[in-house]
């Protein structure tokens, strides 16, 4: 079909469901080409793609139609402002419902708690319907449409959104797009031989097939779900799990997934989600005998979900999970003409893994070498930046870029791994591997932020001096992720510096996967009086409630593409400037080592003066040409 014909038959639609909103007619009008032009470039040897197409444009309209106008409303103040997500007033944190307050009601009851700390973005880890025992931590969805009964009923859910809309506080939502659970109504149909859903999936009659797949397939965990298949013998077949056996993928070469999966986020826009967080993205188009990350078709679709949900629900951003090397991720933001139309917001991954590099080595060269290779990524997107968070610390250095420092690359990721997991010569740290590679060694690192900064092994050893040292450790972490521009994301409990959690072990349904280790429930009895208390959890949550507090009045700290880490010859300090678009800067001085040390005067670019502002004492310090910063510290010197 023809661009003219195709925009003939929207505006017969448009006038038939009588679409009067001025706005959505000149964002349909303004996206409708480039929607058409790359739903054609991937589907169009595709038998039904003219229909499907017919279908996402009434689906696009029937969800416009039912948004209400207090969401229409928002949409129009972001449109106003669209790069909102990279203020600097923004500050999120993650967590599961049930760990932090049982259900829906209870975490209503905890905005309070939210507000005191200074958090208004709250991530809520997956809270749809899955099967009880086996749903990977909620990402095997069974139902896209019906909200976890152990959080409560879909009315509780409007009733937290409501009171979140009323507290000026942003919902982001866990988007499965990869894959669903087993028992989904669309896997049981495609399972007992339903044309219509089996073509959902990726079935196969033998191996010969998966043989070929499996070639350049990365395989996800080889320790609990080696491969990429699953036998169905009720039915002598095979599908494709790239997660785990109960993960089915859903097969977007079929346009109708992708309409529902869009149709989907758009039900959830209208239930008020301002961001959806879209997991394990790079997986979601596969090919025989290509690498099944990253592929150009992933990049159409994620343009094809974010422009349609700009028609609908313009006020919305999106989170893209790509846990991919730089040079990939920056892809994700989209490129070339299509910047601006993928994702608004990516983790910086690669920048976390690199912070606790280097609290292991006590040098950051890594660090700064690595963030100075990660291309400049396109306006109005922004990272999110992140210490700990539900999943491991994978240790994806560049290798290139650690053997340049004359390291050896293998040596230097198996020393992480002792440092944090062994005890190694003393080490503070008490984590643990997380699927170890046959052969090399390599390993991903689970653990929480208090047991990853020697706060759990300090307490229990009522080590007064380790316990002052790993206090600060927790507080570099944070007072980085806070200062770096873009979104930081606390990750709940380690506000108050939660220690591992062993009790997962008794679980038959998360035993065989440490990452629970650092999924601990809420200990609410550390906060009845924590504004008062001088415990050493006490001290983590006044910092980072400080913190938080200074980033909110500190419009250097949003993103507005001005990061610029500073050479400089002690290999203890991470510097980095940021720069508001008035003119003020703050420079950021983080010592990674529990050496004192010194940082000089020629750091500061044409800056005379005798003193500074340090935004976090509140105080100006002397400035002299050597100057002193104790271990663990964290500077943020402000410059008019």
């Amino acid at each position: 079909m023809q661009q003219a014909e195709k925009l003939s038959k929207l505006k017969i639609l448009l006038d038939s469901q009588k679409v009067k909103d001025k706005d959505f007619h000149l964002r349909m009008g303004a996206n409708f080409p480039i929607i058409s032009d790359l739903f054609q470039k991937i589907y169009s040897e595709t038998s039904n793609q003219e229909k499907a197409f017919e279908l996402l444009m009434e689906s696009l309209i029937k969800n416009f139609e039912e948004r209400s106008n207090l969401q229409k409303k928002r949409d129009l103040m972001r449109m106003a402002n669209p790069n909102w997500y990279s203020s600097q007033e923004i500050v999120g944190m993650m967590l599961y419902v049930d760990l932090f307050n049982t259900n829906f009601k209870g975490l209503k009851e905890k905005i309070p708690y939210f507000k005191d700390l200074g958090i208004n973005t709250v991530h809520l880890m997956p809270f749809l319907d899955v099967p009880e025992f086996e749903n990977d931590g909620g990402y095997a969805v069974r139902n896209y449409r019906e909200v976890s009964a152990r959080f409560g009923t879909m009315a509780d859910f409007e009733a937290l959104v409501k009171e979140f809309q009323k507290n000026d506080m942003n919902l982001v939502m866990d988007f499965v797009l990869n894959h669903c659970a087993d028992q989904h109504e669309w896997a049981v149909k495609g399972r007992n031989g339903d044309p219509k859903y089996k073509d959902f999936f990726y079935f196969f009659p033998d191996r010969t097939l998966p043989n070929k797949y499996e070639k350049t397939m990365l395989d996800i965990f080889p320790d609990t779900a080696p491969g990429n298949f699953t036998f169905l013998p009720e039915s002598n077949q095979w599908v494709m799990t790239l997660f785990y056996g109960y993960q089915w993928d859903l097969n977007y070469k079929n346009p109708m997934v992708l309409i529902e999966m869009i149709d989907t986020m758009l039900f959830w826009s209208n239930k008020g989600i301002d961001i959806f967080r879209f997991d394990a993205v790079a997986f979601m188009w596969k090919e025989i005998g290509k690498f099944n990350q990253n592929l150009p078709e992933v990049h159409v679709l994620l343009q094809l979900f974010k422009l349609c949900g700009q028609i609908v629900a313009p006020g919305v951003a999106y989170i893209a999970e790509a846990i991919v090397a730089p040079v990939e991720i920056i892809k994700y933001f989209g490129e070339g003409l299509s910047q601006g139309d993928e994702c608004d917001i990516a983790y910086n991954a690669n920048f976390m893994a690199l912070s606790w590099e280097s609290m292991a080595t006590r040098n950051t060269e890594l660090l700064k070498k690595s963030m100075r290779a990660v291309p400049t990524k396109p306006r109005n997107t922004t990272w999110i930046n992140y210490a700990r968070c539900h999943d491991d610390i994978g240790l994806g250095f560049e290798d290139y870029l650690v053997t340049e420092l004359g390291l050896d690359s293998l040596q230097h990721h198996l020393y992480i791994l002792k440092h944090y997991c062994d005890g190694f010569k003393d080490s503070f740290a008490l984590g643990q591997r997380f699927m170890t590679e046959h052969g090399t060694g390599k390993a991903r690192i689970s653990g929480s932020m208090a047991a990853l900064c020697g706060l759990e092994k300090a307490l229990k050893e009522n080590n007064e001096t380790e316990i002052k040292l790993a206090v600060k450790r927790i507080n570099l972490q944070h007072a980085v992720i806070l200062s770096l521009g873009g979104l930081p994301m606390i990750y709940s409990g380690d506000e108050v510096a939660l220690p591992n959690n062993y009790e997962y072990l008794n679980d038959e349904s998360k035993k065989y996967d440490n990452r629970w280790l650092h999924r601990s429930k809420m200990n609410w009895n550390l906060v009845e009086n924590i504004a008062t208390s001088n415990s050493a959890e006490a001290q983590v949550y006044q910092n980072l409630k400080n913190l938080i507090s200074i980033r909110k009045q500190t419009p250097a700290f949003a993103d507005n593409n001005d990061l610029k880490y500073i050479d400089y010859v002690n290999t203890h300090l991470l510097v980095y400037k940021k720069t508001a678009s008035n003119g003020d800067e703050v420079y950021v001085i983080a010592n990674f080592s529990e050496f004192n040390t010194i940082f000089e005067r020629s750091i500061f670019s044409d800056f005379n003066e005798t003193k500074i502002y340090n935004l976090i004492s509140k105080s100006y310090i002397d400035l002299n040409e050597k100057n002193f910063i104790s271990a663990y510290d964290v500077l943020w010197l402000k410059i008019k």
